[in-house]
């Protein structure tokens, strides 16, 4: 009974700096980010920008906000106006279907970018300054 309640409480996720790497270089694309989850399913996000003082906060079913504003994803019709953001992989396998997927994406969209911060690549999405990010093998 106890693993069952356990299961069923909420949870906190903490990356304490999305963006490592770019933090350790004196990149300004680093950041915290928070998650509760419940019942193994993420209910509220949080990613605190704090280069830009953005505050991008999400609760499941009541849409996307950044500093309180509800935000909203690009308008693109045309993959040719896509703007990709993608994740620079740990492993040679990763970079592999990385290398791949840039090969079959470049000569489609508009431009692919690889800024190092998952979470803020996320929240760009969400806001429009990005039209989708991917990485392969991406852990969470």
């Amino acid at each position: 009974h106890m693993s069952a309640q356990i299961a069923s409480a909420p949870y906190l996720l903490f990356s304490s700096v999305d963006g490592t790497t770019n933090f350790v270089s004196g990149m300004p694309l680093c950041m915290p980010s928070v998650a509760v989850a419940y019942k193994g399913e993420v209910v509220v996000g949080v990613i605190y920008d704090p280069h830009r003082d953005e505050m991008f906060t999400a609760c499941k079913g009541q849409g996307a906000f950044m500093n309180g504003e509800r935000i909203h994803v690009g308008e693109q019709d045309d993959i040719g106006d896509a703007v990709v953001a993608m994740g620079s992989p740990p492993g040679p396998e990763s970079m592999e279907m990385s290398l791949r997927g840039i090969q079959v994406l470049m000569p489609k969209v508009r431009t692919i970018r690889m800024l190092g911060s998952a979470a803020l690549m996320f929240a760009w999405v969400a806001n429009g300054r990005l039209t989708c990010y991917w990485e392969y093998d991406l852990s969470s």
